[in-house]
């Protein structure tokens, strides 16, 4: 019994430890990119697109992991909170997969060769508001997780005083 409850403590470090990494390796791309695109030169534009593109092999395993411990911690439960964060990851797997990805191997590639064209700002469009898309995402499954540890504690505080009144 008490092996279990380790285990799954170490689950939830990990999974918080993942999914905070993954919102943070987001919202600096796109703060980057923001960044870059406002105050930057062309040169300055594709050394920002082949970082975010080297980058991947980081924030690619970090979503990953953070997928796995989440699907482990949510278990069979299908509360409504349960519900919502699953088909968030739904949505921001797709998102990073079909579209993210795609997107900033494309755009490193045209920044590199210079092309800063109507190729370039239409991907690098779509890229923005996908990438804000997944950090809502991301932060509303933050959120949803926090208050599944407050509503577990308070339940911890609520079975110790009743435990107490017991005795």
């Amino acid at each position: 019994m008490r092996t279990q409850a380790i285990r799954r403590s170490t689950v939830r470090r990990v999974h918080l430890a993942a999914s905070t990494g993954a919102l943070l390796i987001v919202v600096s791309f796109l703060g980057a990119t923001i960044a870059v695109e406002t105050v930057g030169a062309e040169p300055d534009v594709a050394a920002v697109k082949h970082w975010i593109a080297r980058a991947l092999v980081v924030f690619v395993p970090v979503v990953v992991v953070a997928g796995i411990t989440g699907r482990r911690l949510a278990g069979r439960s299908r509360g409504p909170i349960v519900s919502r964060k699953l088909r968030r990851m739904q949505l921001i797997a797709g998102t990073g997969i079909l579209v993210l990805l795609p997107s900033a191997l494309t755009l490193d590639h045209l920044a590199g060769e210079g092309r800063f064209d109507t190729a370039f700002v239409v991907v690098q469009t779509l890229e923005l508001l996908a990438g804000a898309s997944n950090v809502t995402l991301l932060a509303l499954n933050f959120r949803d997780g926090m208050r599944m540890r407050a509503q577990r504690a308070r339940g911890r505080r609520v079975a110790a005083q009743r435990a107490g009144a017991a005795l």
